[in-house]
């Protein structure tokens, strides 16, 4: 068992039910986090060290989505708001007031559009043109019994995935507003990425991880685990995946193999919310349901963000040893804490 080390990033003071990366262009990349606190945060995405704090909301945040080059930050929740900000300067350029809670919301990459789901017992799919001035839905998609759980683009915006309560996975074509596929969950989705290349969504509900082609919306892989699966993520290079409990454990799973790469826990056990890998696949960050995010780092044998140490195989063998099967955790098991704002 390898000697793990995670970085504990801290600000959030209720769950954290939502992380987005921006893409990495070479100079960086940022992470954003919905909180049930009310607040969306920004941080450096390598090293968690804060930016800012967006705290307009006047309920809780239940969505956040970054545009590739984070210029752009949405954030909807329970006030029924979709607000949109320059994400650097933390400043809110535009908001849009929806009937229900906003439950789920995406950015395009460009960051000129966005589509945002709502709770009730008539929950809409809104897709909005965020370069117009008018800020009515250029498209409403109905057809979901119960609230809308996630939404994202995919095959260069021409279309939309949703999930929702009522256990139905939905493809919706953008210019015609029709539905043009579905499938039917054993149990409501909790967690739903378009992967980095744009070709693969993961969807993780009940003990299960699916995989699916976008393009002929084929399902690729099916995974069944003997655990409850709160959220699931595919690494950038496609070489792996990982799973989320509520017990406030990580498994990683090999994508080829399904064998199990390892695991993470830390000491607190918080149900993991939500996961994201980092753009360049360094990263596996955690939202946990007691408010803080923990980075776990991916390859021990490079230095790496605030990692400025590299571990030898020999050095993991002894740390295993002298772990005798204890988590896969930093020495004080919890990692090291993170509360540094720039």
């Amino acid at each position: 068992m390898s000697h793990q080390i995670g970085v504990m990033c801290l600000g959030h003071t209720e769950a954290v039910v939502e992380l987005s990366f921006s893409n990495d262009f070479g100079s960086g990349f940022y992470l954003a986090s919905a909180g049930l606190d009310g607040v969306a945060m920004l941080r450096h995405g390598d090293t968690g060290h804060m930016i800012t704090h967006l705290k307009k909301h006047k309920q809780s945040v239940w969505s956040v989505s970054l545009n590739e080059d984070a210029k752009i930050l949405a954030s909807g929740g329970g006030d029924c708001k979709v607000r949109i900000w320059d994400a650097l300067l933390g400043k809110q350029l535009s908001k849009y007031t929806r009937e229900e809670t906003v439950s789920c919301l995406d950015l395009n990459p460009k960051g000129s559009r966005l589509v945002s789901g709502c709770l009730g017992h008539e929950p809409t799919v809104a897709l909005f043109d965020l370069e117009k001035s008018n800020k009515k839905p250029l498209m409403e998609f109905h057809g979901h019994q119960r609230g809308v759980r996630d939404v994202c683009f995919c095959l260069e915006d021409r279309c939309i995935f949703t999930s929702s309560y009522d256990r139905n996975v939905k493809m919706w074509d953008c210019r015609s507003g029709e539905r043009t596929n579905s499938i039917v969950l054993t149990h409501h989705a909790k967690s739903m990425e378009l992967h980095h290349d744009r070709e693969i969504v993961t969807i993780a509900f009940d003990c299960n991880v699916i995989f699916v082609d976008p393009k002929s919306f084929e399902i690729l892989k099916h995974q069944k685990f003997t655990y409850k699966v709160t959220s699931a993520a595919l690494h950038p290079k496609k070489e792996s995946y990982a799973c989320g409990t509520v017990e406030g454990i990580v498994h990683k799973y090999d994508y080829v193999t399904d064998l199990s790469l390892g695991s993470y826990l830390g000491k607190e056990r918080s149900a993991v919310c939500f996961l994201r890998f980092s753009p360049d696949g360094e990263i596996c960050a955690m939202a946990l349901a007691n408010g803080n995010i923990v980075l776990w780092r991916q390859n021990m044998y490079k230095k790496y963000g605030l990692w400025t140490t590299v571990s030898t195989l020999e050095e993991d063998n002894e740390a295993a040893e002298d772990a005798d099967g204890e988590e896969e955790v930093d020495g004080d098991g919890d990692g090291d804490e993170n509360e540094s704002m720039s």
